[in-house]
């Protein structure tokens, strides 16, 4: 098995939003044995599917014995898959410092977590992986076909309001590279929430703010959004910030706090500036 293209997204499968369900998820990446699985083959960095063996100690080479084939990723629980990044697998890049962009997927969760919007699935940092240490993020199962642009298109109020809020997100961890495709859709029970992926080019002290979430410029920033942000700005100065720090560099921090102000100031959201505003691909 070692293409584990987007094609390959496995069934849809409850999420488990809340506090508690993400404690248990990191307490799991953190220290489940893994296992690769396969290689997103369209991503410009080394990003690797992988089992966590703490429920289901069988490797694949025994899965493959009993099944009388090679498995292929419809066969394995989406519970106990999850997202690697190792820093080795990291391309340079000129306007971020190397080996860092592992880090800035932790700290994109960290900063969703704080706002209690949920956006980010957890991740943290495994510093014993197959290839050494990296980013882990829970395995999101969603139908690919739904991205950014369908959930626009589909103009579900909750959705609408989940996609606000994703708008606020990337406008304060600057994020440089907002595809459609990285915004996912799971559902649970019925009830569809968006889930964000790819935060590796973001927090930079230099505007770098790309992104396809333009639609939502002039609307009005809902007030419940902006009370989080506002108790988001309070904790930047206590634990949170502190924990950022061992993340990002003090510089990045303070900019997060600086356009975390600055979101809490606008009336309505933004609209496309710059040389460079949009991704590509779009998808």
């Amino acid at each position: 098995m070692t293409d584990a293209s987007a094609e390959h997204a496995g069934n849809p499968g409850p999420e488990r939003p809340g506090v508690e369900a993400g404690r248990d998820a990191a307490t799991r990446l953190h220290t489940a044995p893994i296992e690769v699985v396969g290689r997103f083959a369209d991503a410009s960095n080394a990003t690797l599917l992988v089992r966590l063996m703490d429920r289901d100690e069988r490797s694949l080479g025994q899965l493959a014995s009993e099944l009388g084939r090679e498995p292929s990723v419809e066969d394995l629980d989406p519970a106990d898959l999850a997202v690697y990044k190792p820093q080795r697998g990291e391309a340079p890049l000129w306007d971020f410092p190397s080996g860092t962009l592992h880090r800035r997927e932790i700290a994109a969760h960290e900063v969703s977590a704080a706002l209690g919007w949920d956006l980010v699935p957890t991740t943290v940092m495994r510093a014993e992986g197959p290839f050494g240490v990296g980013s882990l993020q829970r395995f999101v199962p969603h139908d690919p076909s739904r991205h950014y642009f369908s959930l626009v298109e589909e103009g579900d109020p909750g959705v609408r309001h989940q996609l606000i809020a994703m708008v606020l997100f990337d406008l304060v961890i600057d994020n440089a590279d907002r595809k459609g495709g990285h915004v996912l859709f799971a559902e649970d029970d019925g009830r569809g929430r968006i889930q964000l992926v790819d935060h590796g080019v973001s927090f930079n002290v230099a505007r770098k703010l790309r992104t396809v979430g333009w639609d939502f410029a002039g609307d009005a920033v809902p007030l419940d959004l902006r009370a989080d942000l506002d108790a988001f700005r309070a904790e930047l100065a206590g634990e949170l910030g502190a924990r950022l720090t061992m993340l990002l560099s003090e510089p990045e921090v303070e900019v997060l706090v600086a356009r975390t102000v600055r979101a809490l100031e606008a009336d309505v959201l933004p609209g496309p500036t710059g040389n460079y505003p949009y991704p590509w691909p779009l998808l």
